[in-house]
């Protein structure tokens, strides 16, 4: 076993760095996907001579990864050089070799990583080809960061299924719509591009079929620029209601559409989704409803690590209740709705998340008029 360098650590410096490799890895999240969006710096020298030579994102796809991309920027450079990698490198032999091998073989004299790889093709396995080959490692540097940023990645190896985060766009009195009449826009419209940014962390999108037959929504990121950015668009239909002539399905150059049938549809109505160029897919059932648990499964099994459910009300209550939702992003506009209102979470009230110790407020943010919190699953 070849021996490990002593190398001078500075953990202020570690952590800038980590840091940075983190905000470098999430510009490809909703990209990556099955793989996660890691990010990649090697910086050469000590003190005052300290220099970057490479830098790299998990590339869209999920090839090359990040360590590869930031090895081939920094070339002979990387020799006697610190990587930092958000993410343990890979063991497994991928189809360009495992990116630790690489690291050794590029000659890099350390190896600072935020967190261990869950994947049990890797997990441990990154750090001791490092180990084994005398190089120095330093691992749990913003671990908590990192768990963050992979958190997709996290909870499709550990729970079978997508990372999912609740989007609610919800009034003053916690509505979030009329039930009858004209549409109604509850949030102002810097809510509304933040979101549209939001949508390009994800992998896929998901809404009830009551959203598609009172929205007619496209779910597609509409910022100038940003339109290739749009996820896939997932509808729960089990009846297979969606007209063909729906705006979701005139937009399918910008990304898929998965609608989920129950088997009993009319079969008539799904050949017709999938003629209109839909992707149908029979989802398993209970008391005349669509199994979410094998939704997520099915998801995360064609390589989702990241869904935002948007809605309707049924939909967001049904994953509340089923303890799926890991993530809610409450957008509480100032404007009040009434009696005719739409609550968010139907029979349920909103501090079933707000007032519950099963979710953790981790962020608060002012957006136009509108106040946007997070909350955070805490609990196992």
């Amino acid at each position: 076993m070849a021996t490990t360098r002593k190398i001078a650590i500075d953990a202020d410096f570690d952590r800038r760095m980590m840091a940075a490799a983190l905000r470098l890895g999430r510009t490809t999240l909703g990209l990556t996907h099955p793989n996660p969006a890691v990010g990649c710096i090697i910086v050469r020298g000590m003190g005052e001579e300290r220099i970057v030579v490479g830098r790299g994102a998990t590339a869209p796809g999920g090839r090359p990864h990040a360590e590869r991309i930031a090895l081939a920027e920094a070339g002979g450079a990387a020799r006697g050089a610190t990587a930092y990698v958000t993410l343990e490198p890979c063991a497994h032999n991928s189809k360009a070799g495992p990116c630790a091998a690489a690291l050794v073989e590029a000659g890099v004299a350390r190896v600072v990583t935020a967190m261990a790889d869950p994947d049990p093709r890797t997990s441990g396995a990154g750090h001791e080809i490092l180990e084994a080959a005398g190089i120095a490692i330093t691992s749990g540097v913003l671990a908590e960061e990192a768990a963050r940023t992979h958190s997709g990645h996290i909870t499709r190896i550990s729970k079978g299924r997508p990372h999912v985060t609740l989007k609610l766009a919800v009034s003053a009195d916690g509505m979030i719509g009329r039930r009858e009449g004209e549409r109604m826009l509850v949030s102002g419209k810097p809510a509304f591009e933040a979101v549209q940014i939001m949508r390009t962390a994800f992998d896929a999108i998901m809404v009830g079929i009551g959203t598609v037959l009172v929205d007619d929504p496209r779910l597609t990121v509409r910022l100038p620029g940003l339109a290739r950015r749009t996820p896939a668009r997932v509808i729960l239909d089990g009846l297979a209601r969606m007209p063909p002539d729906a705006k979701l399905l005139q937009t399918l150059d910008e990304g898929p559409i998965k609608v989920f049938v129950m088997a009993d549809a009319p079969h008539e109505r799904v050949a017709a989704l999938a003629a209109a160029g839909a992707e149908t897919i029979a989802g398993s059932a209970a008391a005349g409803r669509l199994d979410l648990v094998g939704i997520l499964s099915r998801l995360a099994e064609d390589g989702c690590t990241r869904l935002l459910a948007e809605g309707g009300a049924e939909v967001a209550s049904s994953l509340v209740t089923a303890d799926l939702v890991d993530e809610v992003i409450i957008i509480r506009a100032p404007v009040v709705v009434g009696s005719d209102g739409v609550r968010a979470l139907g029979g349920m009230a909103l501090s079933a998340i707000e007032r519950s110790p099963r979710y953790l407020l981790t962020e608060t943010a002012q957006v136009g008029e509108d106040v946007m919190r997070t909350y955070v699953r805490t609990a196992a």
